[in-house]
């Protein structure tokens, strides 16, 4: 029987997903052999191959509410391929070539978002220096090279959720399992994504540290709170202010809760720091909650999902209002990516449910708002699509969202998604402003 990944090393979506292979309930097909090829008579020292294809098609009739155009139509590929070697139970290597192209996109591929030809992904070795992989009680692991990293609800550290290309980061990370806190410490350089073949390097310009703290709560086993400082230092960030070094602090709590019915998600973020010869003062909120009808057929789960991220008050002033998602999901708002969560009120109910086992259908609405109305509003990648001071209203627009998955097996899901996002009185008022539709379709196939 294949053997399931230590818990703290695994590397990837794709590692994850194929954890599960240890489960004697989880039939053997003929890609399982490859996730465990022992290497020896030590039952812990192996080697995991495993990987990803991905093909994506998209269309949206107006991108950017008309700024490039009309009618765009594109390709997206993603190709992954990791090798987890696995000297002992304490030594892990891990590499991972990622490939990821656009094709037919009007104004090609958007950077750091669509297409880097050919280049490591993720290239690290991990050490358990206390304790080990299968071991209870307490243990203590350094990850040091390129990795993806994902902290907490993924509101200010993912792996680039919904981007063709994910977002590495080149540096060291600290795990440990102490006394029931899991602590993450960090301190990484995001790499540089280009468009050309292993040409992706650590940003000089830009680097994060900080530590991540997770506990459970006394008396509520279901409910976990999160404690975290996260650091930031951008050298030539660009905000509606003008540019100069943006050195920010984050602070923030995180309280969460999944039961089989009911789950809740709250998490609260204040920034610090400095912008050029000025200061920060920010902060942003999430919430998510909602209950899942266990009992019906269907398995139907209705959601309240938003939050809000500050904008700046004074374009004039020294003070930077504006909250820095980090980060961020790139999907988080939407996945045609019309806009990133910057200066916004976000309100957005959900619903899915399951008409056969293997279908999953979603919908659901969104209404946005600007946070200040001198500030404006800004795309995936935190630049200013729309100023603010040239209008005085709030309301930026809302969208409808339907998605439906498939999942033919473990390996295969198709996915369809359609969103229509109709103007709001801001956006009316200060053009581009057309509303629109935005269609994808997608094969994902891990291994």
């Amino acid at each position: 029987m294949a053997k399931a990944l230590p818990a703290l090393l695994l590397a990837s979506a794709t590692a994850a997903a194929f954890a599960q292979t240890a489960s004697p309930d989880t039939p053997l097909d003929w890609t399982d052999r490859f996730h465990h090829l022992p290497l020896g008579t030590d039952p812990h020292s192996y080697l995991a191959l495993g990987g990803q294809i991905r093909q994506r098609g998209e269309y949206i009739d107006y991108p950017g509410w008309g700024t490039t155009g009309a009618d765009n139509g594109y390709l997206l590929q993603r190709y992954l391929l990791s090798a987890d070697w696995h000297q002992s139970s304490r030594l892990q290597v891990f590499l991972q070539l990622g490939s990821s192209l656009e094709e037919g996109r009007d104004g090609g591929p958007r950077p750091a978002i669509d297409q880097s030809r050919l280049n490591l992904n993720q290239a690290f070795a991990g050490f358990f220096l206390l304790g080990h992989a299968d071991g209870p009680g307490n243990s203590l692991s350094i990850r040091a090279g390129r990795q993806l990293v994902s902290l907490g609800s993924t509101r200010l550290f993912a792996i680039g959720a919904g981007l063709n290309v994910e977002q590495p980061f080149d540096g060291a990370r600290l795990t440990g399992r102490i006394s029931g806190w899991n602590l993450d410490l960090l301190a990484l350089r995001p790499t540089s994504v280009r468009n050309e073949y292993f040409q992706n390097v650590p940003n000089p310009r830009k680097e994060t540290w900080g530590v991540y703290a997770t506990h459970k709560l006394p008396r509520q086993p279901a409910a976990s709170a999160d404690l975290y400082y996260i650091g930031y230092d951008n050298k030539s960030a660009l905000w509606a202010q003008g540019t100069g070094r943006e050195q920010r602090h984050s602070l923030g709590g995180r309280l969460f809760s999944t039961t089989p019915a009911w789950f809740y998600d709250f998490e609260y973020t204040g920034q610090f720091g400095r912008f050029g010869a000025g200061r920060i003062r920010a902060w942003g909120a999430g919430y998510h909650v909602g209950y899942q009808f266990t009992q019906a057929r269907s398995k139907p789960r209705v959601e309240l999902d938003g939050g809000v991220t500050s904008g700046d008050n004074n374009l004039h002033d020294s003070t930077l209002g504006t909250f820095n998602p980090l980060f961020p999901n790139g999907s988080y708002l939407s996945e045609s990516q019309l806009i990133g969560p910057y200066n916004l009120c976000i309100v957005r109910p959900k619903l899915d449910f399951h008409p056969t086992a293997k279908l999953t259908i979603k919908p659901n609405l969104e209404f946005l708002w600007r946070e200040s109305a001198t500030d404006g509003i800004y795309n995936i990648a935190g630049l200013l699509t729309h100023v603010g001071n040239m209008s005085s209203a709030r309301y930026v627009g809302s969208q409808v969202q339907i998605g439906a998955e498939y999942a033919f097996d473990r390996h295969l899901t198709a996915a369809l998604t359609w969103e229509h996002f109709f103007a709001g009185r801001f956006l009316k008022e200060i053009p581009p402003n057309r509303p629109v539709n935005f269609v994808a379709v997608q094969w994902l196939y891990n291994f």
